[in-house]
C-alpha cells in the first residue's frame, strides 16, 4: 500500500487514479488466475480430505461481485467526486461502505475454505501457488477497502471506518 502520508496528501483525482490502477487493475488480474488454480487443484486433490472444496466458486462469486462494485466505482462514484458532487455523492459512498463489509466477509470466508491457508504437508506446487495468490489478493483488497473508506469516502462523508 502506498504511503499513508502521499494517500493523504494526493487530490481526489490523484487517489481515484492510484485505486483503479494499484487495485482495481490488479484485482482483475489476479481473480481469473486464482479461481484457475483453485479449480485445478479442487479437481487433482478432490479426495484430499484437506482439499479447498468450494474455492473457485467462491473465488468466481468473490470475482463478479468485486466487478460490479468496481463498475459502480468508475460509472457512478468516482466521476461524482472528480467533478466535486460530493453532496450526491454521499448515498452512493453509503452503498460501496456496505459492499466493502460484504467483501470482507467474503474474505473471511476464503479465509476459512482455506484453513487459514494452511498448506497440507506435500502440498503440490499449484496449492502453494494459489495460496501465495490468495493471500497477496487477501491483502490487496484489504488495503484498498481502507484507502477508499478511511481516505477517500472519509474526505467526503466525514467518516473514517
Amino acid at each position: 500500500m502506498a504511503t499513508r502520508t502521499w494517500l493523504e496528501e494526493a487530490s481526489d483525482e490523484e487517489l481515484i487514479e492510484h485505486i483503479l490502477n494499484r487495485y482495481h487493475d490488479t484485482h482483475r488480474d489476479q481473480l481469473p488466475e486464482m479461481i484457475r488454480l483453485a479449480q485445478r487443484v479442487e479437481r487433482v486433490h478432490s479426495g484430499h480430505p484437506e482439499c479447498p472444496a468450494g474455492l473457485s466458486a467462491h473465488l468466481e462469486t468473490m470475482q463478479a461481485e468485486l466487478e460490479n462494485h468496481m463498475a459502480k466505482e468508475e460509472q457512478i462514484l468516482f466521476p461524482m467526486i472528480v467533478r466535486g458532487i460530493s453532496g450526491m455523492a454521499r448515498g452512493p459512498i453509503s452503498v460501496m461502505r456496505s459492499e466493502h463489509d460484504e467483501h470482507a466477509a467474503a474474505l473471511t470466508r476464503l479465509h476459512e475454505l482455506t484453513n487459514g491457508l494452511t498448506l497440507p504437508e506435500g502440498a503440490c506446487n499449484t496449492w502453494r501457488r494459489l495460496y501465495e495468490e490468495i493471500g497477496r489478493f487477501r491483502q490487496d483488497l484489504r488495503d484498498h477497502i481502507d484507502t477508499e473508506n478511511t481516505v477517500l469516502f472519509a474526505r467526503i462523508d466525514g467518516l473514517s471506518a
